[in-house]
């Protein structure tokens, strides 16, 4: 396996003699390595300097509010930063297991958010509601970091280029309703064994944000991965009433956004 970053000593230390595997799941823009050291398991996480220095400090906030991955490492050196933390026990809900039970899949998700609903947002010093999220995706088009080729071709149709989508999200907005949010709670980033749910990775975009666009993102993810049928499954158990136009919209702002 090819390491892409030059290691520090202390990573090289961490990691001799241990067996090494390149993760490919996700959309952290990260080199993701899994750890096998003395019967435990890792994650070793590298990216540009700047990448990882939020997932770090937002590790830190949640360390005793939610159940998020151990840190054991975190180093800047030059421009790279590096952060290994502790595996979760138990898997994904996109596992074999859960794709093939997903009415198991689907209460441990609805567990998962009460989790997040259960964090007092009143000293939480990470803001990614909707006004960031709109700076992001003005980023994006502007510095063309977005491609048209990953964008939907009935979104496209509808409005033609990334511009006019741009100015329907800005035209667009709502009032947050606001709580914490994970900012990427797909189902690779939610862990359980089996009816139990056991915590979260992934949770560099988390902050104060509206409770939607979380929802979007679940909803894509469990359409994608357990069918169409299942997300009123997820409202149901959630106790919830999908508000369709915020769901929508934050769907189309996913497609420049993440």
């Amino acid at each position: 396996m090819k390491i892409k970053y030059q290691l520090t000593n202390k990573i090289k230390e961490f990691i001799k003699n241990c067996d090494l595997e390149e993760i490919n799941i996700g959309c952290s823009g990260s080199q993701v390595i899994r750890i096998k050291k003395e019967n435990n398991i890792y994650f070793l996480k590298i990216a540009k300097n700047g990448l990882l220095t939020l997932e770090f400090e937002k590790l830190k906030w949640l360390s005793e509010k939610l159940n998020v991955p151990k840190i054991i490492l975190y180093e800047i050196s030059n421009d790279t930063e590096f952060l290994i933390t502790e595996s979760l026990k138990g898997e994904m809900l996109c596992s074999d297991y859960y794709i093939n039970n997903p009415d198991i899949g689907i209460n441990v998700i609805a567990e998962a958010f009460k989790q997040i609903y259960s964090i007092d947002i009143h000293d939480c010093p990470f803001n990614v509601s909707i006004d960031y999220k709109l700076s992001v995706v003005e980023n994006n088009v502007k510095n063309k970091l977005i491609s048209k080729k990953d964008i939907k071709e009935e979104t496209l149709k509808k409005y033609g280029n990334l511009n006019n989508i741009l100015k329907f999200l800005k035209e667009n907005k709502f009032t947050d309703d606001l709580c914490f949010s994970h900012g990427d709670i797909s189902l690779p980033n939610i862990f359980a064994l089996k009816d139990k749910f056991i915590g979260f990775i992934d949770v560099g975009s988390c902050g104060i944000a509206d409770k939607w666009f979380d929802l979007a993102i679940c909803e894509k993810s469990i359409k994608r991965n357990y069918g169409k049928q299942y997300v009123s499954k997820f409202y149901k158990k959630l106790n919830i009433i999908p508000e369709r136009d915020k769901i929508d919209y934050y769907l189309l702002m996913l497609e420049l956004y993440l």
